[in-house]
């Protein structure tokens, strides 16, 4: 018997490995699609469809199937908030249930079908700070290097300078900040584009003897870049702060196209009115018609004197107003013409333009009569409601039109004279938004 048990410890230690292998579970496959497991990187997998439905994913109704590569497959889910239809629950969809704003701005569907009322408002514009300028000129608005809230950019001739003046949400515009461009140069009237087309602001000036100049921004300063055209009195046709590749100057027996490449003089008559709209620019000679971008003529009952042009009804082509005789006229174009839809009698009207201006989406008009602004508001099917702004007096030298606050609207900056050394600048903010 003792002789046997050295034999069974060693039958014993042999077994004991041998009987470890054995037991051990084999190593699990690797995850497949397909298997009826959800597995990491897996939504679902064939018999197991997961724990969203449509709803949780966003949707408000449907059905949520399974992929063929174990992802959730929304195909069959339906999102009513957005399809257009006003469904139960819904107070607008898109356009439908979005009653205008009847006072000032616009009212908005939001992306779960509320009519947002923020942007309609009562009061247009209120009175901002006003600044003091020695010897300032002319004035547009925009957004120059670096961005953030509007500039005020403004001729200064006596000094021989253009001057950026930022916006303070505090204070306004203020002088003292002004950074000062100065080429040696005389400029009377500024304006702005995107020259080079770098996405940075680049400033325009007609000097005193009528030369143009192109003041471009590189980084941290502005390069000088004097352009072999122009003439005295020439002025621009305002970008209203938002700058293209070029501009368009008139007074030179013409109109001339101001970019990078030079100043582009178009031969045409003595035009007595001007103005680019979305495909060209049209103007007019003194006779009772316009000239239009693809070359031709259209009558119309009287001679202008200003011009703007836009889609003020919405149809897909530019329509025309004009100051004449008679006041501000409005006419739509018909395909073969301009049709009268529209007269407002105005007292020397200046400052033609036409922009959305209420953010609703309609091209509004604009003009300067007297001590005040005057805004005709697009309602739609050619009415258009007055709405007066204030002005104060003085002599004005400019009406810049763009956002001086930065908050995504458009706003006046009225430049007056105060006297022979100094003029003020009054700021008139919308309230849209």
């Amino acid at each position: 018997m003792r002789r046997a048990l050295p034999c069974l410890l060693v039958l014993l230690a042999c077994r004991g490995p041998i009987t470890r292998q054995i037991e051990e579970p084999p190593p699990p496959p690797p995850p497949t699609c397909g298997d009826g497991l959800i597995q990491e990187g897996e939504d679902c997998d064939a018999s197991d469809p997961g724990t969203a439905t449509c709803q949780s994913l966003g949707f408000d109704t449907g059905r949520l199937v399974c992929s063929s590569t174990c992802r959730y497959d929304t195909t069959l889910c339906v999102r009513r908030c957005g399809n257009g239809v006003l469904d139960l629950g819904e107070a607008c969809d898109g356009a439908l249930g979005v009653v205008p704003c009847t006072t000032w701005g616009f009212n908005a569907c939001t992306s779960t079908c509320a009519v947002d009322t923020r942007r309609c408002v009562v009061q247009p514009f209120e009175n901002g700070p006003e600044m003091d300028i020695s010897k300032g000129g002319p004035a547009v608005l925009g957004d120059l290097a670096p961005r953030g809230p509007g500039d005020l950019v403004m001729a200064v001739p006596a000094f021989a300078r253009v001057e950026i003046v930022p916006w303070s949400m505090t204070q306004g515009f203020e002088a003292v900040s002004s950074r000062k461009l100065s080429f040696l140069r005389e400029p009377v009237r500024a304006e702005l584009l995107d020259a080079n087309g770098d996405g940075n602001t680049d400033v325009a000036s007609i000097n005193l003897d009528g030369t143009f100049d192109l003041m471009i921004y590189g980084g941290t300063t502005y390069s000088l870049s004097s352009l072999d055209a122009g003439c005295a009195g020439a002025t621009f046709l305002p970008s209203n702060g938002t700058p293209g590749s070029s501009l368009v100057a008139v007074g030179c027996g013409g109109y001339a196209v101001v970019s990078a490449s030079g100043a582009a003089l178009t031969a045409t008559p003595a035009s007595t009115a001007v103005t680019r709209g979305p495909f060209g620019v049209i103007w007019a000679d003194g006779t009772p018609g316009v000239h239009l971008a693809d070359g031709g003529v259209s009558s119309l009952p009287r001679a202008s004197t200003q011009l703007g042009s836009a889609d003020l009804d919405g149809d897909g082509d530019e329509d025309l107003v004009a100051v004449t005789s008679a006041g501000i006229e409005l006419f739509e174009n018909s395909g073969v013409g301009f049709a009268a839809r529209a007269t407002f009698t105005a007292t020397s009207p200046g400052e033609l333009r036409v922009l959305d201006l209420d953010q609703d989406g309609l091209p509004d008009l604009f003009w300067a009569t007297g001590d005040d602004l005057v805004v005709r508001r697009n309602r739609a099917g050619w009415i258009f409601t007055e709405t007066r702004v204030p002005a104060g007096a003085g002599a004005r030298k400019s009406t810049a039109i763009g956002d001086a606050d930065g908050d995504q609207d458009l706003d006046f900056a009225v430049t007056i004279s105060t006297g022979t050394d100094s003029t003020k600048t009054r700021v008139f903010l919308n309230r849209v938004r």
